[in-house]
């Protein structure tokens, strides 16, 4: 005799609906606890600075204050303010300098970490590199290729490739051997252990130095500003730290931040589809 099957009711359907209220809401506070906490903690640091700067414990023109700085990026971003077009400058090159950065960064640290005479000729090289004062060697960049872009993408190239090298090498470097070895016991060829060994392993390592590497990018292309450009947010913070208005300088500042959040928070997803691939 064929039986009905029936689902168990969840407790909280059987909750009247005030405690179901709270009960949701505890939950949706349990998952978001550390986003609360982060957004809590931003919010009394920028309470007591404005209240230093407003009851006089720091001086305002050195320092600014929150509301002065909405009140200045609501102007530079307004219509007829240079806001739009200097981040518009500052992205585009930082676009196109951490993707070169990443396409020659990652091969190039992975065929490293796999073939031991390749990384015994390229491993001084990449040190050299990491150990040069970019803001040593970014005039030489300008004067091999001018002012233009071009020589830009080379400072936030250089600034960006070395980490991301130097960690999908050690993403390869730490895969477990015996891992390789069973793939080698099956008949795989280089190329497919590289495929589907090597490469997913080395996920979580390239992802890291992916994030590294956007802040050196940035960092980058505000060297790169500050030396000749005619626009951007670097060359905005330049400009306003020289004639000391802080109010466009932290605000110039703020934005070179929430671009490399931005960013970063797109690797993260982008690193959450791969892990899914890593472990499928």
């Amino acid at each position: 005799m064929l039986t009905k099957l029936t689902t168990k009711p969840d407790v909280v359907d059987q909750l009247p609906p005030a405690p179901r209220r709270r009960r949701w809401l505890v939950q949706q506070y349990q998952r978001r606890e550390r986003l609360v906490f982060g957004v809590l903690m931003v919010c009394a640091l920028l309470g007591i600075w404005q209240a230093a700067a407003k009851l006089g414990w720091v001086n305002e023109a050195f320092t600014s204050s929150p509301s002065a700085i909405w009140t200045t990026s609501l102007k530079y971003f307004g219509s007829g303010g240079q806001g739009w077009a200097d981040l518009w400058a500052s992205g585009q090159e930082f676009l196109y300098g951490f993707l070169i950065s990443v396409l020659l960064g990652v091969p190039v640290g992975l065929l490293m970490g796999w073939y031991p005479r390749l990384d015994g000729l390229l491993n001084p090289i990449v040190l050299f590199l990491n150990n040069i004062p970019r803001i040593a060697i970014a005039p030489l960049f300008v004067i091999w290729f001018g002012i233009g872009m071009q020589s830009k993408l080379w400072v936030i190239v250089l600034g960006a490739i070395v980490p991301i090298i130097v960690n999908a090498r050690a993403g390869v470097v730490t895969i477990e051997p015996s891992l390789i070895a069973m793939a080698r016991s099956y008949g795989a060829s280089d190329s497919r252990v590289l495929r589907t060994v090597v490469l997913p392993g080395s996920v979580p390592a390239i992802c890291s130095g992916l994030r590294l590497g956007i802040g050196h990018a940035l960092l980058a292309v505000v060297l790169a500003e500050f030396i000749a450009a005619t626009e951007g947010l670097g060359y905005v913070v330049n400009s306003a730290a020289a004639t000391f208005n802080t109010n466009v300088l932290f605000v110039a500042v703020l934005v070179i931040a929430a671009l490399g959040m931005a960013v970063t928070g797109l690797l993260t997803i982008v690193e959450r589809y791969f892990q899914r691939w890593r472990t499928g």
